[in-house]
């Protein structure tokens, strides 16, 4: 009697184990599915403003820069930023002077404005530019000027892609103008055909999708994918 009921016992035990690990199991299947989900939303975003761009012209969304807007895809609410290249800082074109200007007024403490310049005076010297934005992120946290204490999301300001010396009228950030202690004249630039831009696709679960692109000028080449990373704390 004693041995049946302890036999009765463990196979509840057991039942009760591969019960848990289905659950467990079927919790993780629906994670990563759902992690699929956003990622093909955010991937599907930056696809629709190139496509936007393309087949609407002048009439677009993004024609002018920088611009924000939503998108529904597959049940994923997506917002999506915009903006131009152009209308941010080139660490490798700018003058080091504007470069310190910009970060004095973006708050940066005077140690980790001259860490950074230093960087980039550096990498002039050795002519290795800065290649991505990615790099740029590197040398913004190797400053301390990313995450920590710093709120401000700094990397939107810089660029490796506009061959810029100085960011463009009418496409710079307002907070940017500002700390440059220039006016901020509005939206006035178009997005033309080999524009370099930024499109950020944010899901509500927070995921980030980052991609810079080329904009082409034909339907056999609507882009041209310059950068393509997921944000981290700098982007």
């Amino acid at each position: 009697m004693i041995t049946a009921i302890w036999m009765l016992l463990l196979g509840a035990s057991i039942v009760a184990i591969l019960m848990a690990r289905n659950l467990h199991q079927s919790e993780q299947y629906s994670f990563e599915r759902e992690q699929i989900a956003h990622r093909y939303a955010l991937d599907s975003a930056v696809e629709n403003v190139a496509a936007d761009l393309l087949f609407n012209g002048p009439r677009s969304t993004f024609a002018q820069l920088p611009n924000e807007t939503g998108y529904s895809i597959g049940g994923v609410n997506v917002t999506v930023k915009v903006s131009s290249e152009s209308g941010k800082i080139d660490v490798n074109q700018a003058d080091i002077a504007l470069v310190e200007r910009a970060l004095r007024g973006l708050a940066a403490s005077a140690q980790s404005r001259e860490v950074f310049l230093d960087q980039i005076k550096a990498s002039r010297a050795a002519d290795r530019p800065f290649q991505s934005a990615l790099d740029i992120a590197a040398a913004l946290q190797q400053s301390g000027l990313c995450g920590g204490s710093i709120q401000e999301d700094l990397g939107q300001f810089f660029t490796a892609y506009s061959g810029l010396a100085q960011p463009q009228q009418g496409q710079i950030d307002p907070q940017l103008a500002r700390a440059l202690g220039q006016p901020h004249v509005g939206s006035g630039g178009r997005t033309r055909p080999g524009t370099a831009i930024r499109v950020e696709a944010r899901s509500e679960q927070e995921q980030v999708q980052v991609a810079v692109l080329r904009v082409g000028g034909s339907l056999s080449q609507s882009h041209v994918l310059v950068d393509w990373f997921q944000s981290g704390v700098c982007r």
